[in-house]
C-alpha cells in the first residue's frame, strides 16, 4: 500500500508540474492566480507524500537485505539457536 501511494504522489506530481510549466503566463487575473495556487499546492502535498513514504520503504527493504545476509549467506553472523531450528549447519 505505501508503495501505490509513493508511485502515486510522483505521478500526480510530474503531472502537476506538467500543468504548471505548460499554463504559466504573466498574468494577473484571480482565476489564474488561484489555478496556479492550487497547482503548487498540489505539488507541495506530493513532496510531502513522497517523504513520509520513501523512508519506510527503503528501511523495509534494508531491513530484508540484514535478514537474508544474517541467515542464508556463507558470510552470515553465527546462530545456533537458529541453525538448530532450521538444521543449517
Amino acid at each position: 500500500m505505501k508503495t501505490l501511494s509513493l508511485i502515486l504522489s510522483i505521478a500526480v506530481f510530474f503531472t502537476a508540474g506538467y500543468f504548471f510549466v505548460v499554463d504559466f503566463t504573466a498574468s494577473t487575473e484571480t482565476n489564474y492566480l488561484i489555478y496556479m495556487a492550487l497547482l503548487v499546492i498540489l505539488m507541495l502535498i506530493c513532496v510531502v507524500g513522497v517523504m513520509i513514504n520513501l523512508p519506510m520503504i527503503l528501511r523495509r527493504r534494508r531491513e530484508m537485505k540484514v535478514l537474508i545476509y544474517n541467515s542464508y549467506s556463507k558470510k552470515r553472523v553465527q546462530n545456533r539457536e537458529f541453525d538448530r531450528q532450521f538444521g543449517i549447519s
